[in-house]
C-alpha cells in the first residue's frame, strides 16, 4: 500500500514556500505504491451488503390496530438483514397465492431506526374482498416467513428538495407512511416540523390514534396532528369534513411556504390535486406516494369505451421462450402475466419505478394516465410499463428475462 505524503501546519512562509516541494513528494508518493493492481470493488461491496436483492423474514408479532388494520412486525431470518431505508419509502412484498407468485408494495410504518432494535414493520388495512389482504389475514401468522425486496420511492423528506415545514395528509392506511416519519424525527430531529392531517370516515377508523398523539405531545411542537371525519358522531370535537383547501389554510397557517406530501386513496389524490391547483400550490412543493392499482378500472372516465368485457391475447417473449395467454382488457399485463403463473419482477405497480418495463412489439396498450411513468425516450421506443397498462388488442411483448 502507498505511503501517504507527510503534511504539518509549520507556518505562513514555511508552509507557503514549501509548496514547491510538492510536486516532488506527490512524485515519490506515486513511485512509492504498489504495482499491483487491486480488483476488489469496496463500494460495490457495501452496496449489496446494505442493499440486498431479497429479505427473509419471520413474523414475530401482529397487532391489531383497528377493525380492519393489523400492524405486522418483521425479523430477518439468519443469513439476511432487514434493509436500509429512509421513512416514508416502500418494500415490496413477494407472496405465493394459490400456486402463483404476485407483488405487492406496502409502506413501511416503522422508524428506520426501529432496525437498530432488529424490527421492521408495515401495517396493511384489509379491503373488502381484497385478493391480497384477505389472503394475508387467512394466512400471515405468528411465526411465517416473509420475502420482499426494498426499500423504494421517493416518499421521504430530504432536505435538498422539501421545506424545513412538511404536511402531512393522510387518508385511510396512508398514514403508516407518516408514522415512520413521525418516529424517526425522535432519533434526527428533521424535518423542523411536521403536521399530520389524517382523514378517516370515524373515530374507529384512526390508525395510530395514541401513538401518534404521544410523540405530538412528546415532540415540543415539532409534531402536530389534526383528525378530520367525514362520518363523524355527535361527540366528535375534531375537525369534519375532507380535507381540502378550506381546512388546510385554518389548520397550516404557512400553508403557502410549506412541503405537501400526500398518501392516501387514489380519489384524494384526485380531488387534492384539484385544491391544491386552486390554491396556487407549486407542484414542486407536492408529494404524492404512487397512485397504485386501480380496483375498477371502467370507473374512469379516461379508460377507453368499449373495451371492458374484451378478452385478448398476449404472446409473452422472455429470453428465448415464448408463451400465449388470455388477458381482459380490464386487467393489467402485470395482473394477466401472475394469472398466467408468470411473476414479472414489480415493486411499484404503479408504473413509476420502471422495473417490469417491457418492449411492446405488437399491438396496443392504454397506459393509465395517472401513472404514466414511461420517459419519453422509452415511448419513442416501444418500451411501456405493464404494471399500469391495459391491453387494447392482441398484443406481444418481450419481457426482461428475470421473468
Amino acid at each position: 500500500m502507498a505511503k501517504k505524503a507527510k503534511v504539518s501546519v509549520r507556518g505562513y512562509f514555511k508552509d507557503l514556500t514549501g509548496f514547491f516541494g510538492l510536486t516532488k513528494a506527490r512524485e515519490a508518493w506515486i513511485e512509492s505504491g504498489s504495482t499491483e493492481f487491486d480488483m476488489s470493488d469496496h463500494a460495490a461491496d457495501l452496496a449489496k451488503q446494505l442493499h440486498s436483492e431479497l429479505t427473509r423474514a419471520v413474523i414475530t408479532d401482529i397487532k391489531d390496530e383497528t377493525p380492519s388494520t393489523k400492524t405486522f412486525t418483521f425479523k430477518a431470518l439468519d443469513g439476511y438483514t432487514l434493509p436500509y431505508f429512509y421513512a416514508g419509502q416502500h418494500i415490496s412484498v413477494k407472496l405465493c397465492i394459490n400456486g402463483k407468485t404476485v407483488t405487492r408494495p406496502f409502506s413501511v410504518s416503522s422508524a428506520p431506526s426501529d432496525t437498530d432494535n432488529g424490527i421492521l414493520q408495515i401495517t396493511l388495512r384489509k379491503k373488502p374482498n381484497g385478493y391480497v389482504t384477505g389472503w394475508v389475514w387467512d394466512n400471515w401468522k405468528v411465526g411465517s416467513e416473509v420475502s420482499f425486496d426494498g426499500a423504494f420511492g421517493d416518499g421521504y423528506w430530504s432536505s435538498i428538495r422539501d421545506t424545513k415545514h412538511l404536511v402531512g395528509i393522510a387518508g385511510g392506511s396512508g398514514i403508516t407512511a407518516f408514522r415512520s416519519i413521525a418516529r424517526e424525527m425522535a432519533v434526527s430531529k428533521r424535518p423542523e416540523k411536521f403536521t399530520i392531517l389524517y382523514g378517516s370516515r370515524n373515530e374507529n377508523d384512526i390508525i395510530f390514534f395514541d401513538e401518534l398523539n404521544e410523540l405530538a405531545k412528546n415532540s415540543d411542537g415539532a409534531i402536530e396532528v389534526y383528525n378530520v371525519l367525514s362520518e363523524a358522531g355527535e361527540g366528535w370535537t375534531g375537525e369534519r369534513g375532507f380535507i381540502g383547501a378550506e381546512i388546510i389554510k385554518k389548520l397550516v397557517p404557512d400553508w403557502d411556504k410549506v412541503t405537501y406530501f400526500v398518501s392516501g386513496p387514489q380519489p384524494m389524490y384526485d380531488f387534492l390535486n384539484k385544491e391544491f391547483a386552486a390554491m396556487g400550490i407549486r407542484e414542486k412543493y407536492i408529494r404524492m406516494e404512487e397512485y397504485g392499482e386501480t380496483d375498477d378500472i371502467t370507473a374512469s372516465p379516461l379508460y377507453p369505451k368499449g373495451h371492458e368485457n374484451e378478452i385478448f391475447k398476449i404472446k409473452v417473449i422472455f429470453g428465448t421462450d415464448e408463451q400465449i395467454i388470455d388477458a381482459k382488457a380490464t386487467d393489467t399485463v402485470v395482473v394477466s402475466l401472475e394469472k398466467a403463473g408468470l411473476a414479472p419482477d414489480t415493486h411499484c405497480r404503479s408504473g413509476q419505478c420502471g422495473w417490469c418495463r417491457s418492449l411492446l412489439l405488437e399491438g396496443e396498450v392504454w397506459q393509465r394516465p395517472q401513472s404514466d411513468g414511461v420517459r419519453a425516450s422509452d415511448k419513442d421506443h416501444g418500451y411501456f410499463h405493464p404494471c399500469s397498462a391495459y391491453p387494447m388488442s392482441d398484443i406481444t411483448i418481450k419481457v426482461d428475462s428475470r421473468l
